[in-house]
């Protein structure tokens, strides 16, 4: 990561392009500012997506002198080198005006419909909850697993399923085997994109308890195959669900808060109806030839 963010700069001047574009403020945005820094002369771009660069514990390991100014430095300078910046989510936008971005538009990630049609016909599991993210801290599946438990002594046929990989895994399998949920939680690791999409649609909910997120892209997926989605309200979340129309927003760091919303749906079927159908008209705006087409103007006035 480190040798990409110096060999990138050196590349990009080489070829000598008319536009160059970043995507992520973190090793991405440092090799765009040093293409600058450097006297590139293409135009360039920021596309900001890490939500989780917001979180107080990741920002704590900053917190000393002198790494704490030098990050802040280089964090603003990420966020203000570029002619333009691109936010997935509107949290995002936020956090670019403060730092001093000038030019700051947002186009959200997108989902491909096509890819979506083609899994409409899996069949749905009754009682299965679904979560597709990274096992690591910032996506908040301890609190997940123990909302899970909470649902387990009331639904006893429930079902949660794990797809992702990350150094957390270890962690959360001790976690479900001390509150004896073996065979009642799945990990099933990182999967092809359409593996994923397949698992989510055999699911009622899917849930994303994240500390931190950009957008959060997968529940716009999960609302686009029709399943009822419940989130925390962090982030960039609050731009893909509108909390008890198309979905349910929930404090972080909230078990109760979790098990309280899944337990809900599963008592009233008409609601888990009435979510999954607002959703697939609210899910529209995230179609990826609209955000093409968004892109393409952008370009064309550079």
């Amino acid at each position: 990561k480190l040798s990409y963010v110096l060999l990138a700069p050196l590349f990009a001047k080489k070829i000598n392009p008319k536009i160059v574009h970043a995507v992520m403020e973190s090793y991405a945005g440092g090799a765009l500012w040093l293409y600058k820094f450097l006297g590139g002369k293409a135009k360039t771009i920021l596309t900001l997506q890490s939500g989780d660069l917001d979180m107080s514990d990741k920002r704590a390991r900053f917190n000393f002198w002198p790494l704490k100014s030098i990050w802040k430095f280089v964090y603003k300078k990420i966020h203000t080198s570029s002619e333009k910046v691109i936010a997935i989510g509107s949290s995002l936008a936020t956090r670019a005006r403060g730092l001093g971005a000038r030019d700051v538009s947002i186009i959200p990630n997108g989902v491909d419909f096509n890819e979506i049609d083609k899994i409409l016909n899996v069949e749905t599991i009754p009682r299965r909850i679904i979560s597709v993210a990274r096992l690591s801290a910032e996506k908040g599946l301890d609190y997940l697993i123990s909302a899970f438990k909470d649902v387990k002594s009331e639904f006893g046929d429930a079902q949660l399923a794990l797809v992702g990989e990350g150094a957390e895994r270890a962690r959360l399998q001790k976690m479900v085997a001390d509150q004896n949920l073996y065979g009642a939680v799945s990990f099933l690791g990182r999967l092809p994109h359409n593996e994923a999409l397949a698992e989510i649609k055999k699911s009622e909910i899917f849930v994303l308890a994240s500390l931190g997120e950009g957008m959060g892209i997968v529940l716009a997926e999960a609302q686009a195959l029709g399943v009822a989605v419940i989130a925390t309200r962090v982030g960039g979340i609050p731009d893909v669900i509108e909390d008890g129309l198309s979905g349910i927003l929930v404090r972080p760091k909230d078990p109760v808060a979790i098990a309280a919303a899944i337990k809900k749906i599963f008592r009233n079927p008409e609601l888990e109806k009435q979510l999954s159908a607002n959703a697939l008209q609210s899910v529209k705006k995230f179609n990826w030839d609209e955000i093409a087409e968004r892109y393409d103007v952008l370009y064309s006035k550079f």
